[in-house]
């Protein structure tokens, strides 16, 4: 297929608003779990505060200590104190395995913070939302797996069942059949090298077809998207000296169509701008395209260039 006719397609067919499989709407299942231990820590912190204020307690105090400690171990991070210990530019394992350092935090904790007993489950189900984009990590890989088995392609986990099946998928893995070493050794390609042995998503297997696919999910703009959208493109700079191999990027969310409408506008007008006045967004489209034309084996898609691609 045609790569450019194919960008120009996912610019008529954009991502759309909230994509069902990136969103986490439903309240966490050990939310009362939560509750009860921020309810135990703040007890403890209310009864250090009031001991504090005594003489001669530090036995009771060190014991009341080496309780809060304990009960950090487990199901303690979305607790007021749990995220003001992140606030003190440490970490909770930091702060379990050193009572001194715990001392400090509380301390600190009580005379920077209003301390009460209240614990309305709401919040904290607030702080597990605030923290949901870390759940989107093989999101967008299981999105494209799914696509994929709706259109007859098998789901596969070792390199003889890759042999075997006309059409089929898999993940990248850092050890395991589908490894960089073992991508290598079965499909004599390397990938890795110079990155710290970075892996990609999938690997796809349409008939004679053998697509090497990195998948990323971006809403906002930023240097550390930025990065993420140039992964993308040194991708699909690869070249290959096998005409059946392919490497394709995949970019869904908002910022996918923030770059795929910079092509919309008439490319003589990109063509001739001056590429130090391009706006950012033109940037990243232009050197997509450059990329594409000069490798027409390789792609570069959104979610409906991908069901186009493999319908």
């Amino acid at each position: 297929m045609d790569n450019i006719k194919l960008l120009k397609y996912c610019i008529k067919n954009p991502e759309g608003f909230m994509d069902k499989n990136y969103m986490f709407t439903k309240s966490d299942p050990k939310l009362n779990i939560y509750k009860k231990k921020t309810k135990e820590i703040k007890e403890l912190l209310i009864a250090i505060k009031k001991v504090k204020s005594k003489k001669n307690v530090q036995n009771i105090l060190n014991q009341l200590f080496e309780e809060l400690q304990n009960k950090l171990k487990r199901d303690a991070n979305y607790s007021e104190f749990g995220c003001f210990i992140n606030a003190c530019d440490s970490y909770m394992k930091e702060v379990i395995d050193n009572l001194d350092l715990l001392k400090k935090v509380t301390d600190l904790y009580l005379n920077k913070r209003t301390l009460n007993d209240i614990v309305p489950s709401e919040w904290i189900q607030a702080i597990i939302d605030k923290g949901s984009s870390r759940k989107k990590g093989h999101v967008g890989e299981d999105k494209l797996i799914n696509i994929l088995k709706d259109k007859k392609f098998v789901f596969i986990k070792k390199f003889l069942d890759f042999k075997k099946h006309k059409k089929c998928v898999a993940k990248f893995s850092k050890s395991g059949d589908f490894s960089n070493k073992n991508i290598k050794k079965n499909l004599k390609i390397l990938f890795g090298k110079g990155t710290q042995g970075k892996i990609l998503d999938l690997v796809i297997k349409d008939n004679k077809d053998i697509y090497f696919l990195e998948a990323k999910h971006l809403n906002t703009s930023g240097g550390g998207q930025n990065k993420q959208v140039l992964e993308l493109i040194k991708i699909i700079n690869r070249k290959t000296s096998l005409k059946n191999y392919h490497f394709v990027a995949f970019l869904d969310g908002r910022y996918s169509n923030i770059i795929l409408d910079a092509g919309k506008k008439d490319e003589n007008s990109l063509k001739n701008k001056k590429r130090k006045k391009f706006q950012k967004q033109e940037l990243q489209y232009s050197d997509t395209k450059r990329a594409l034309l000069k490798n027409k084996g390789n792609y570069w898609l959104n979610t409906s260039g991908f069901n186009k691609l493999f319908s």
